[in-house]
């Protein structure tokens, strides 16, 4: 009884292990079926076990399926690890996962159906005849292997559209640094004096440091834009050169507004 109560834990961690995979689902819910079912045979040997069933005989495959289950075990915690599942489902495409746990699955399976079908005259309803276990193992692959493909294929869509967002947002920076004085947060003041120590009187403008001074810092002009500049791109330039700090839009609603250049 020692022996069935661990390979009933054994079994309950495959489940939980089986239920937290991302991929190869359809071959891991058929491995946990197939552990389920083969706990059910063995609990019924363990019931009958006293009067008709050689205890050697049980013993002997309640080890085998012990060791079997150990195995997948490691497995599932092997492949629970995506970059280990991923370079298998890239490999070989007629590789198929828990092959050699499936094998020894197998030979328990025989081992348990023998012991009821003769000894009890019972028959092992639950899973399917071991016979078609291989063929049943390659759907499953083909399927999971298929499955991965699609997943794969949208995960590099997404990846290619983020990097996308990434390139539109550089260019959208690059160009509200090229368009725009006010991201830095100073105020027309500060940018005004900075912007003087450079001007020298009768500039190109027509106009000394001190009118220009006059102009900007108290009479709060801005300086006037290119008729070329688009009228949607002139609101948001006069929108961040606003001389009170408080009503400048942020960098995000900003960016939000230039986004539109970008579709």
């Amino acid at each position: 009884m020692e022996n069935l109560k661990h390979v009933i834990t054994l079994g309950q961690v495959i489940y939980e292990q089986c239920q937290k995979m991302t991929y190869c689902k359809k071959q891991c819910r058929r491995l946990c079926h197939r552990v389920l079912g083969l706990v059910e045979c063995l609990e019924m040997l363990e019931d009958q076990g006293k009067r008709s069933v050689p205890s050697e005989k049980l013993t002997t495959a309640t080890n085998r399926f012990k060791a079997a289950l150990e195995e997948a075990i490691g497995e599932i915690e092997k492949f629970s690890n995506r970059s280990n599942i991923c370079r298998f489902l890239k490999a070989s495409q007629d590789k198929i996962l828990f092959k050699d746990v499936n094998e020894k699955l197998n030979d328990v399976w025989t081992e348990l159906s023998l012991l009821l079908q003769v000894e009890q005259r019972m028959r092992v309803s639950r899973i399917s005849q071991g016979a078609s276990w291989p063929q049943e193992d390659q759907q499953d692959a083909d399927e999971d292997r298929r499955a991965f493909q699609m997943l794969r294929s949208d995960n590099e869509k997404m990846e290619a559209s983020l990097r996308r967002l990434e390139i539109n947002m550089k260019e959208i920076k690059e160009t509200l640094g090229q368009s725009l004085e006010s991201s830095s947060g100073k105020s027309p003041l500060e940018r005004s004096r900075l912007r003087v120590k450079n001007v020298k009187a009768g500039s190109a403008s027509g106009l000394n440091s001190d009118e220009i001074y006059e102009l900007v810092a108290v009479k709060q002009q801005q300086q006037p834009l290119g008729e070329d500049c688009p009228s949607e791109l002139r609101e948001i330039i006069d929108e961040c050169r606003a001389h009170d700090p408080s009503v400048r839009p942020s960098v995000d609603e900003i960016l939000k507004k230039l986004s539109t250049f970008t579709k």
